[in-house]
């Protein structure tokens, strides 16, 4: 059974005073009144926001509550999903198409607090996954939206159970090229499993939700991959990603913000990703070197077709491992594309950014000989058609960024602008990291603070890093690495070293008044470059919490037309 409600829009009182002014009137202008009030009557009826209530947490009670809501659709619209254990089983999982802006509600579940400080609530609706798949596919839950709309998830939890085969697209997974926010909700993710899946080009954010596996479970929290279509591409590889601006300090990412991640690896993404990952805390309760425990990992160009991750904004995060153990891993991996890494309590981990490229060698991923494979690039001499002059810098390497488009499949994959396999003249794009706290793990007190395991990327190059202890050596003067005051202190160094060839981004410098990056681009000029975006993401100020079963408000801005 469907329960289903209507909120109704007010309508046109006839007004006394108005009447008393002119009696002869008052026939005219009650029927003109009560044409008004049908009129308008119909049009609030056609407008009208609705709650469809599933029967149970049940898969077919949902499904049902679903197909009931989209047969009237209006933006604003909730499912509600009551109270309840369930466990979904059988081959068929739950996926939907939402033509209109909805939310999708449960009664509660743990949550995360402010900055992932600690969790709060109780698996109110919780739904374990059960189902029998093959090849990984398909996900338990999987929306997508019409361009333009929007989706709210809040208040369930989704359990793996780990006794079938894993979802590497997701536990949940919200594709579609619009925004998506996805709140208080628990995601319990068992080895192999893929807790959120974001795909398509969709940007908005997730928080308040509590991220959690078993200890030494491999396995990623999320994994982003929301550069498959952006700017409307249909080849899903994330090519016009690639060919696009990072769009630094902007809503065009997805961003994570005030969750918790307890044991496991946090994420991956890959396709031309970009996220943002701010205000979150990661502990776990061991330090596991073999599953890369509390980390985050980011492809660089594989032997498949997917491009590499494509920008990444990480701050004001609080990442920690037990103090009785040191572990062998950084906070972040990053294999191609560029970050912002600032602001971030690290303790315990060999490095806070780590960076290498896969294709210097066939040791990850057997990349093949061109035009069938990319080929191998090592920064030394070896490389393709691919890749730079000498082989640096090499294709989708880190630090690199916007580029001539790439179309097509091997062995017909090609640079749109020479129509031929050639380099496709990827700007410099550094990487910056600033202003962390980084407290080495045990046995690596000498540990840098940005590790670098390929001879391609250099410091004060590709990268660029705050002063201090296990980072860049002397104090700043406008030559190196990153510098940090005030803007009347950044204005007393009227020289700065700019990058390669005096005309690319070179050394920073943060203003702590202003909460700018400035970069010296071109020689002895500051340049702003970077200011966060607004903290709490937008979509999270316009709505309530659900850890209660309590009725969110509804998604913002929705207005309607009287004709």
């Amino acid at each position: 059974m469907i329960f289903k409600t209507r909120t109704w829009w007010p309508v046109f009182a006839v007004s006394r005073f108005a009447l008393s002014r002119n009696p002869r009137a008052i026939g005219s202008v009650l029927m003109k009144t009560c044409f008004v009030f049908v009129v308008y009557s119909w049009a609030s009826q056609a407008s009208a926001q609705g709650t469809y209530k599933a029967a149970s947490c049940n898969l077919s009670d949902i499904s049902a509550a679903i197909t009931a809501e989209q047969a009237h659709s209006v933006d604003g619209d909730i499912i509600s999903i009551p109270a309840g254990t369930c466990t979904w089983t059988g081959t068929t999982a739950l996926s939907a198409r939402f033509s209109n802006s909805v939310t999708i509600q449960g009664a509660g579940a743990v949550s995360s607090t402010t900055g992932g400080a600690g969790t709060t609530g109780s698996d109110t609706t919780s739904i374990t996954d059960n189902i029998t798949r093959s090849g990984g596919n398909p996900p338990l839950i999987q929306f997508s939206m019409a361009a333009g709309k929007t989706i709210r998830i809040t208040g369930i939890a989704i359990k793996s159970n780990g006794s079938t085969m894993a979802s590497n697209t997701g536990m949940l997974s919200v594709t579609g090229s619009n925004t998506a926010r996805i709140d208080h909700c628990h995601l319990y993710v068992v080895g192999g499993d893929v807790g959120l899946y974001i795909g398509g080009s969709l940007t908005g954010v997730a928080d308040h939700n509590f991220f959690e596996s078993p200890y030494s479970s491999l396995n990623n929290m999320f994994a982003i991959h929301n550069g498959q279509t952006w700017s409307g591409d249909t080849a899903g590889y994330g090519d016009k990603s690639w060919a696009d601006a990072e769009h630094w300090g902007t809503s065009q990412f997805f961003f994570f913000e005030d969750n918790r991640f307890r044991n496991g690896g946090i994420g991956d993404s890959h396709d031309g990703a970009r996220y943002v990952l701010r205000y979150n805390t990661a502990t776990s309760d061991g330090a596991d070197q073999t599953v890369g425990e509390a980390m985050m990992y980011n492809h660089g160009l594989t032997s498949a077709r997917g491009r590499s991750m494509r920008a990444v904004e990480f701050y004001a995060n609080n990442f920690v491992q037990p103090g009785s153990v040191g572990v062998n891993h950084p906070t972040i991996a990053i294999n191609g594309g560029t970050i912002l890494f600032w602001g971030n309590t690290v303790t315990q981990y060999r490095q806070a950014v780590g960076i290498d490229y896969t294709r210097k060698n066939n040791s990850t991923y057997p990349y093949g000989t061109t035009p069938g494979g990319w080929g191998n690039c090592d920064g030394a001499g070896t490389l393709t058609a691919w890749d730079g002059p000498s082989g640096n810098p090499c294709m989708d390497a880190p630090a690199r960024g916007a580029g001539d488009l790439l179309i097509g499949y091997p062995p017909n994959v090609v640079n749109s602008k020479t129509g031929s396999i050639a380099w496709l003249t990827q700007a410099l794009s550094p990487i910056y990291v600033w202003n962390n706290t980084f407290n080495p793990a045990g046995g690596y007190s000498s540990g840098s603070l940005v590790g670098v395991s390929t001879s391609m990327v250099q410091d004060n190059r590709e990268y660029y890093q705050q002063f201090g202890a296990n980072a860049e050596s002397g104090s700043f003067n406008g030559t190196a690495g990153i510098g940090q005051g005030t803007h009347a202190q950044r204005l007393t160094y009227t020289t700065c070293t700019a990058g390669t060839g005096g005309n690319k981004p070179g050394v920073g410098f943060w203003e702590t008044d202003t909460k700018t990056l400035y970069v010296c681009n071109p020689t002895n000029t500051w340049t702003a470059y970077y200011t966060p975006y607004t903290y709490p993401h937008p979509l999270v100020a316009g709505g309530t919490a659900v850890t209660d079963g309590s009725t969110p408000n509804p998604p913002m801005g929705l207005t309607a037309t009287v004709q």
